[in-house]
């Protein structure tokens, strides 16, 4: 009975999240008046998470207080109205066609057969090719759908106006790459970070070695554990090749728990039960912190 009670109560949760809290808060948030920063920000989205991914853009900006250069990227199931919801709710972003950016992808990696290969097997191949053909600037962010902001993250702040050409990223509470580190080290002479997740990611262009990703691809297409990883391995061992940077602090939280620390800067919700602590902990939160009780000063841009 206990148990038939729990699973109600979260499935309520997560449909007043979802259904009512979700779209309270991306219909009523607003993009700051300010500056764009130099660093753009990159999303993979789909028909089943940009909703999402417009809540992680907004939270983003409001705690950070900043505008930043946005990037839509979506996987090919997004129609026009979808596209023009997105456009609407985030005048000037760059909203990129999965036709956009095949037919650039082509060109740009021409060189490299066995990343046009694989970019055709999985949509979450687009996250890792992608933003280097459209970033605009030597340095961008990647940002998951699945990840929401709670505080200022000062962090990125610092990084994105200052000279440096590091790279960051989500410290995961368990190492998933596409197949055992071992084997990545060993045939390509490089160690790896530790639990590199790709749900948050800073880096600099000059970090992106092609032939080194090539190279992954062609001795491991056809023997990974878990091909769907691919994007986040391919992360890590360039992030990892150009050893300049390290993890984000812990406030730059991957949890499975139920609810996030209290001094949690940003959250990227993993796990089984993601959907279910997504929905019931995050939209619901940044109604009260960017809506109803707003904790940014509106002009607050320096």
């Amino acid at each position: 009975m206990v148990k038939v009670l729990r699973a109600s109560l979260r499935s309520a949760l997560r449909a007043f999240g979802a259904s009512v809290a979700l779209p309270l808060v991306t219909a009523l948030a607003r993009r700051p008046n300010a500056p764009e920063e130099p660093v753009s920000v990159h999303l993979l989205v789909s028909s089943k998470t940009w909703r999402m991914g417009l809540l992680a853009a907004l939270s983003l900006e409001f705690f950070s207080a900043r505008r930043w250069s946005l990037f839509f990227h979506e996987d090919g199931s997004l129609d026009r109205s979808t596209r023009e919801a997105i456009e609407k709710k985030l005048p000037g972003v760059r909203f990129v066609t999965r036709q956009e950016a095949d037919a650039a992808f082509e060109d740009f990696y021409r060189e490299f057969p066995a990343c046009l290969r694989n970019r055709k097997r999985h949509n979450l191949f687009l996250k890792f090719f992608d933003p280097l053909i459209f970033a605009p600037s030597d340095k961008f962010i990647i940002l998951d759908s699945d990840l929401f902001f709670y505080r200022r993250p000062d962090a990125l702040i610092e990084w994105a106006r200052g000279p440096q050409r590091t790279c960051h990223y989500n410290r995961d509470v368990k190492e998933v790459y596409s197949l055992p580190r071992e084997k990545i080290e060993k045939a390509l002479g490089v160690r790896l970070w530790e639990s590199f997740n790709s749900g948050l990611v800073c880096i600099s262009k000059e970090a992106v070695n092609l032939q080194l990703s090539e190279k992954l691809l062609v001795a491991f297409e056809n023997d990974a554990d878990h091909p769907q990883f691919f994007e986040q391995t391919l992360y890590a061992l360039n992030c990892s090749a150009h050893n300049q940077g390290g993890a984000l602090p812990p406030e730059y939280e991957i949890t499975w728990n139920i609810f996030r620390s209290r001094n949690s800067i940003c959250r990227h919700y993993v796990g089984p039960a993601k959907f279910d602590h997504l929905y019931f902990e995050g939209p619901v939160t940044l109604l009260w912190k960017m809506i109803l009780s707003p904790t940014v000063p509106e002009n607050s841009y320096n």
